[in-house]
């Protein structure tokens, strides 16, 4: 009987070891996989941040491409209004017609 109750003690102790193992294997899993996601987190953040970053600077020169693009044009328009010849007695004409209405 004695042979019996140490049989069932020693395997109730290798039984609470095994729960040991496995709550430490548990414990460092979490730890690891806590640890991986705070990497992966970081990784991203960082090429997020890169790529927005990117994204910012062609946008910018994007934006003052555009805007030299479009002071030419102005520039380009407004010579070109200069440079058309001007009627003034038609236009006297006009605004005599048009004032002499009312």
């Amino acid at each position: 009987m004695q042979e019996e109750i140490n049989v069932i003690d020693h395997l109730l102790a290798v039984e609470k070891n095994a729960a040991v193992l496995i709550d430490n294997a548990v414990k460092e899993a979490d730890g690891r996989i806590i640890e991986a996601r705070n990497k992966a987190n970081s990784q991203f953040k960082e090429q997020y941040d890169d790529f927005a970053l990117s994204l910012q600077k062609a946008y910018e020169q994007t934006v003052e491409e555009k805007k030299s693009e479009h002071n030419k044009k102005l520039e380009a328009y407004k010579r070109e209004l200069e440079n058309f010849p001007r009627d003034y007695q038609a236009f006297d004409r006009v605004l005599d017609g048009l004032l002499s209405e009312k």
